[in-house]
């Protein structure tokens, strides 16, 4: 998706979109990798990176919207690269630290997988959603509710329901680190093979449409 995206005119617009695809494919990626190893401190190190490129790969549809929104003279550059380092930054020093620090706020189980600690679910979840999930859900909402012709609510809305699905995947998988049921952690393990019907309603949703 994000090659036949770049495919088009390099424009702000499909280098926002493209780095979402690209950061979520990166990340997903790493997650079968890091699911085949038994060496903790290479889980533990992939499983890091996995966390970031799934959760850094959201702020570019929040920046898609923004340019939509605002144009790209309004919504210059500056603003865009000030508003991805800050929220890179919080994410991947906040893990990283946290990680680093001697009270084991992930662990790895007999079995395998990552086991976060609260603190450090409430730090993923309040950076994720204070900097990317409400920004994002907001302007979906008001460029749906600008749009005047059906055609383009009826694309748009597949976007918008795409992110949505992109967003309770999120969640999901970042509850299913916190919890030790293996039960639970099945059922969303399968759910989230679900994030290619949302990602791909997203593509088709502006994504295919964008013009050269």
């Amino acid at each position: 998706m994000a090659y036949k995206i770049l495919k088009r005119k390099k424009q702000r617009l499909t280098l926002m979109l493209s780095g979402f695809f690209i950061s979520v494919t990166i990340g997903n990626i790493l997650n079968m990798v890091y699911a085949v190893m038994t060496n903790n401190t290479v889980i533990l190190i992939l499983h890091f990176l996995t966390l970031f490129f799934l959760f850094f790969g959201i702020v570019f549809v929040f920046i898609v919207n923004m340019i939509i929104l605002e144009s790209t003279l309004v919504f210059s550059v500056k603003r865009q690269n000030r508003y991805i380092v800050l929220y890179g930054t919080l994410l991947f020093l906040g893990m990283l630290i946290l990680l680093l620090l001697p009270f084991d706020l992930v662990e790895i189980h007999s079995r395998g997988y990552p086991i976060w600690h609260p603190i450090f679910f409430f730090y993923v979840v309040s950076i994720i959603t204070g900097f990317a999930i409400i920004p994002l859900i907001y302007t979906n909402f008001k460029i749906y509710f600008r749009f005047e012709t059906k055609a383009l609510k009826r694309k748009w809305l597949d976007y918008l329901i795409g992110s949505l699905g992109v967003i309770i995947i999120m969640y999901l998988l970042m509850i299913n680190n916190l919890l030790v049921s293996a039960s639970y952690r099945s059922i969303i393990s399968i759910a989230g093979f679900s994030i290619v019907l949302w990602v791909s309603l997203m593509y088709y949703g502006i994504g295919s449409k964008l013009k050269s």
